[in-house]
């Protein structure tokens, strides 16, 4: 079984970081309650036990779980956790088709396209290890609508960000200074392994040009410490990064030296 790298490391202020670097997911933490942000992959589910077990808590903490959007690499754990704590999963309307199992499966046509590629087909083979191609639906989603701020610990406001998908949103937690992204703005490509900051690359985005477009809906956000899907922290203000992500483009085209600002 696939060991995580970042298995609970403190990322800000009870804001907790899961995943291997390529794929992350996070725990709010609110007097004792928590929020899981995304699910990673299937193979994550022991390094969220046994960080409750190190924590002296059972899943009985978890009062609410959320996802960014409803690609499978952030479904991993969600239903098997909605199943253990009978609580729903919270993803925007225009992602809870897909999250409850219609195309989940189906990888992006960029992943397809250059499989034959050494890091392309080396991310397939260790995504497909962790569990993504059996990534179980979600059973009972609960929506959530932009600018709504979640009743739930931690009480993130939603800001949709189409185009990686049609319901991908940030999560905004202003007390705390952070912007958890999803895949709305990365600090990995994946296929290629290459660090900077953006919108997910190319045709990994249901529409490139409406994903760069949303951007526009973070101008205002006074953040920190942004958290992506994937890729390491991103300690910056939120336009130091969405200049960033402009400058690359759709495609990453631009130099990534110096855009990528300082990470945890």
């Amino acid at each position: 079984m696939q060991r995580l790298r970042q298995a609970g490391i403190e990322v800000a202020r009870g804001v907790f970081r899961f995943g291997d670097g390529h794929v992350n997911w996070y725990v709010i933490e609110q007097e004792g309650a928590l929020t899981v942000v995304d699910g990673g992959m299937p193979s994550h589910w022991p390094a969220l036990m046994d960080w409750l077990k190190k924590r002296g808590r059972g899943l009985d903490a978890v009062r609410a779980i959320v996802l960014t959007h409803g690609h499978a690499d952030h479904l991993g754990i969600a239903r098997r956790l909605s199943d253990a704590t009978g609580r729903p999963v919270h993803v925007h309307p225009d992602d809870e088709a897909q999250a409850k199992g219609a195309g989940l499966h189906k990888p992006p046509r960029r992943i397809r396209r250059n499989v034959w590629k050494p890091h392309a087909f080396a991310l397939t083979v260790r995504w497909g290890r962790a569990g993504l191609f059996a990534v179980p639906p979600i059973l009972h989603a609960e929506s959530y609508t932009d600018g709504q701020r979640l009743d739930i610990p931690g009480s993130p406001r939603v800001i949709h960000t189409p185009g990686h998908s049609p319901g991908s949103s940030c999560l905004l937690l202003g007390d705390r200074d952070v912007l958890i992204t999803g895949d709305a703005l990365v600090t990995l490509d994946v296929v290629t392994g290459r660090r900077a900051v953006g919108i997910m690359p190319g045709t990994l985005n249901d529409d490139p040009a409406q994903a760069l477009d949303s951007l526009t809906a973070l101008a205002g956000i006074r953040a920190t410490t942004l958290l992506p899907g994937h890729g390491e922290p991103y300690a910056e203000s939120v336009p130091t990064a969405l200049a960033a992500a402009r400058r690359h483009g759709i495609d990453w085209r631009t130099p990534a030296a110096g855009a990528h600002g300082h990470t945890h």
